[in-house]
């Protein structure tokens, strides 16, 4: 009874009552799309960096992580690459040796990261190969070929088939340098990555460094992204102590904390919109209670309990909330669904995007669980919000309520 007579009392007043419904409605529309945005950005960005830098688990040598002396490489590389590959959970992985040096054209020198891979193996672990913009991924005749990032050759003024030479110290402690033809040309969604990291062939950069066979790490691929823990712990048995396993939350530990950043932003964000939307919800139902006050004596003089006059108010302010709530989140799921298929294009803000790791289209994405986590906190804010018309209603006197007075 209490609930049918709360929803006839918020269609007594039409416009107003539409007037909150809608509010509630743009501006929790604008809050999801806002976060899905965001979780778009977010998501991008770990999915290239795991593509194109840490994969989902690398091995190394327990110290190689911390100063990456070249001589601290994997040892038994053949016994972990049989576990690897005995391993129905993992995907692919590739073994590399890796080294920093100066790359250097006739028109200037940059430092970088040198990584010495296994063509096919690294196809199965990253996305280099299908980012090239010109040449081939390692395919042509070239004795020595190296790829580079766009913005590498934008630096030393090369392109393609242009010589450069690779400077570095091998192992015996020696400057050592080979010369190189670009044979490929990439280009990442990540400027930072772009800026740092060269390709050659493995056999090429273990002759510079005289290392021949050694590997300072292994990067591997799961078939699925949820069990990098669980498998992480099960290499970490089989393999000991003497390598050092960690997943791609701990080799780029900012995404980590950006993934857990994201989600208390996104929280942070809504519980700012909905506190708005409350005091907007608040005011209408003291409207409400003001305009009823007779109506409200007539009710407490027939004998209607104050709980049961609480309760009506608490229910309308709900059902207000509710019903706002309810259709803004679902113009906000058509929304997210419409521009999730095509994405949505922010060229202008290319650069920035770049240097931030995500390309310039944006998928926004969101989980079913956050729609039920809004819709928990659209509760819990209706509920707050009714306390205070509600208290009001409750501390006016039958008597002069008759009258049309409030206490």
């Amino acid at each position: 009874m209490i609930t049918a007579i709360s929803w006839r009392n918020i269609w007594r007043n039409p416009t107003r009552s539409l007037v909150i419904i809608i509010a509630v409605a743009l501006g929790l529309t604008a809050g999801i799309f806002s976060v899905a945005l965001m979780n778009g950005m977010t998501e991008q960005k770990m999915r290239t960096a795991i593509e194109n830098q840490t994969s989902h688990i690398q091995l190394h040598h327990p110290e190689f992580s911390v100063n990456k002396d070249i001589k601290l490489h994997l040892n038994n590389k053949a016994e972990i690459e049989k576990i690897l590959e005995d391993n129905p959970a993992i995907k692919g992985f590739s073994s590399r040796t890796v080294a920093g040096g100066m790359l250097a054209s006739s028109r200037g020198s940059v430092g970088v990261q040198l990584n010495g891979i296994n063509p096919e193996k690294e196809k199965q672990v990253t996305a280099i190969w299908q980012n090239m913009i010109e040449g081939d991924y390692f395919e042509g005749d070239s004795r020595k070929p190296i790829l580079i990032s766009q913005k590498t050759a934008e630096k030393l003024e090369v392109k393609l088939r242009s010589k450069l030479v690779v400077t570095l110290q091998d192992s015996e402690g020696e400057i050592v340098g080979a010369a190189f033809r670009v044979s490929g040309i990439f280009k990442t969604t990540s400027t930072a990555f772009d800026e740092t990291q060269v390709f050659i062939p493995k056999k090429a950069l273990q002759d510079l460094l005289q290392l021949p066979a050694e590997v300072h790490e292994i990067a591997l691929v799961l078939n699925d992204l949820e069990q990098v823990p669980i498998i992480k712990e099960e290499l970490q048995k089989e393999l000991g102590e003497s390598v050092k396993i960690e997943d791609w939350k701990e080799v780029l530990p900012e995404l980590a904390y950006l993934s857990d950043a994201t989600v208390q932003t996104n929280v942070l964000f809504l519980a700012i919109i909905l506190v708005a939307l409350a005091f907007g919800i608040l005011n209408t139902m003291l409207m409400s209670v003001f305009e009823r006050v007779k109506e409200i004596g007539v009710l407490m003089a027939v004998g209607m309990n104050k709980l049961r006059i609480f309760s009506m108010i608490v229910i309308e302010t709900v059902f207000l909330s509710v019903s706002g709530s309810l259709i803004g989140v679902l113009v906000g799921i058509a929304l997210i669904k419409w521009t999730s298929q095509e994405g949505i294009s922010l060229s202008m803000f290319a650069e920035g995007l770049a240097s931030w790791g995500v390309s310039d289209v944006i998928y926004p994405t969101l989980s079913a669980g956050f729609y039920i986590i809004l819709m928990f906190m659209v509760l819990i804010t209706a509920l707050l919000a009714s306390i205070y018309p509600a208290r009001k209603a409750l501390s006016l006197n039958p008597a002069e309520a008759l009258h049309g007075l409030n206490n």
